[in-house]
């Protein structure tokens, strides 16, 4: 039970922690764009949910540069604040792979 209070305080914040990560993103990476999907852009968030954030990005990356790319934001994120254990879960694509989340369900411009 207390993993599932501390669980839903965390989950409580998550509009905070969306703030930061699009920060967060727009110093790493000034070109992109940042969208919310999921359940959070869905309104159907549960103590188990993660807060997911599309970052759209002009070409395609190799899942090696996607990782180097997702710890320099981690980086820039935890130094505007973001607390490790934030429930975030970040996704990167191109304009065409954005379209596929616009299929799957609601998508929110976020910068």
């Amino acid at each position: 039970m207390v993993a599932m209070v501390s669980r839903l305080r965390v989950l409580r914040c998550w509009r905070r922690y969306v703030e930061v990560v699009v920060e967060a993103v727009k110093r790493v990476v000034p070109e992109a764009r940042v969208y919310l999907v999921g359940g959070a852009a869905e309104g159907r968030l549960t103590v188990l949910s993660d807060i997911d954030i599309v970052v759209v990005l002009p070409k395609t990356l190799s899942l090696e540069e996607a990782a180097e790319l997702r710890a320099r934001i981690w980086e820039e994120a935890e130094k505007l604040g973001l607390p490790l254990y934030a429930p975030i879960d970040l996704h990167f694509t191109d304009r065409e792979g954005l379209q596929r989340y616009m299929r799957r369900g609601r998508v929110i411009e976020l910068s």
